[in-house]
């Protein structure tokens, strides 16, 4: 299963999206969230590559207070998904959880500790 978004969390919200832009053109639109969150669109319309999201470290507290990177892999079913990573090994980091219009995601942690997110589509997630 291929990655098809990144997360990041940064220090300076507004800082890093003017860096982005000015450096790699990539452009920001808010999102409807309980906090500051952008989707960004790092390419044109069919360029490849994935398109991501970014918000600030005090919004994500799996940052830790540090800045994050997190990519997202989709897949078909989030709980069958979520009992192959802890038969594996990983375990759950943040539980399933709503993202309303897009559907049910889940962050989670391979055996070393590197966290990475699984999305379920549903857009009547809620």
């Amino acid at each position: 299963m291929k990655p098809t978004y990144f997360d990041l969390s940064v220090r300076d919200l507004g800082a890093a999206q003017r860096f982005f832009e000015a450096s790699l053109g990539w452009r920001f639109e808010r999102f409807p969230m309980p906090y500051e969150y952008y989707r960004i669109e790092a390419g044109a319309p069919g360029e490849a590559g994935i398109d991501g999201g970014i918000g600030a470290i005090g919004d994500a507290p799996l940052a830790g207070g540090r800045p994050l990177t997190l990519l997202t892999v989709p897949v078909p079913d989030l709980d069958a998904a979520l009992a192959r990573v802890r038969d594996a090994g990983g375990r759950v980091v943040e539980p399933r959880l709503p993202i309303p219009g897009v559907g049910w995601y889940a962050t989670c942690a391979e055996p070393g500790g590197l966290m990475f997110g699984l999305i379920e589509a549903d857009p009547s997630a809620a």
